[in-house]
């Protein structure tokens, strides 16, 4: 049993959630360039007629009018199991290469079963996406920018926000040096 909070302040006794299912999506070339992430859960919301979860393992993040989406891993997203949705709607669709499945034999007769996966086996790809969100950089540390207009170019951590997912940097070009704030995924360290 779990106990949780009500408005009051008082506890009350729950049960704990079961484990959800995903079902397992392949993107389409489209999809896997697609920057704006929200769009392809939209149109999950879309094709499935239902506001499922949708589990995309990227993370998108935006520097002044430019954005740029990392995948952690490429070409799939997980898309919460229910009973009775028609996840074979997304086969074949602007985002949506197929839909992962498996035959199997129930009482003699073949039949297709989605491939599932639990909470347990997305759990690793979460903590990756939010590494790929974060660094432990140091200001006056030497970094190179990865990332966006500026790629390729030296810069010097000036301040480390408190988000832990953002960093300004002081970059010295040739007209005059400036202060520019970035993901800190944009940023590798010198040292590596």
């Amino acid at each position: 049993m779990v106990k949780s909070s009500t408005k009051s302040g008082r506890t009350s006794k729950s049960t704990p959630l079961p484990p959800r299912k995903w079902v397992v999506v392949q993107l389409t070339s489209v999809g896997e360039r697609e920057k704006n992430i929200q769009l392809i859960v939209r149109s999950a919301h879309r094709l499935l007629k239902k506001p499922l979860e949708v589990f995309i393992p990227a993370v998108s993040q935006k520097v002044r009018d430019e954005s740029q989406t990392m995948f952690y891993m490429d070409g799939y997203v997980f898309i919460e199991h229910e009973e009775n949705i028609s996840y074979l709607n997304l086969s074949e669709t602007t985002y949506f290469s197929m839909v992962l499945t498996q035959q199997i034999v129930v009482n003699g007769v073949r039949k297709k079963s989605f491939s599932l996966l639990d909470d347990k086996d997305i759990a690793p790809m979460k903590v990756g996406m939010q590494s790929l969100k974060t660094a432990s950089f140091k200001e006056g540390q030497c970094v190179k920018i990865m990332k966006g207009n500026f790629k390729n170019l030296q810069a010097e951590i000036s301040y480390m926000h408190e988000d832990g997912e953002h960093a300004q940097v002081h970059v010295k070009l040739r007209s005059k040096p400036i202060l520019i704030d970035f993901p800190v995924s944009y940023l590798k360290s010198m040292e590596e």
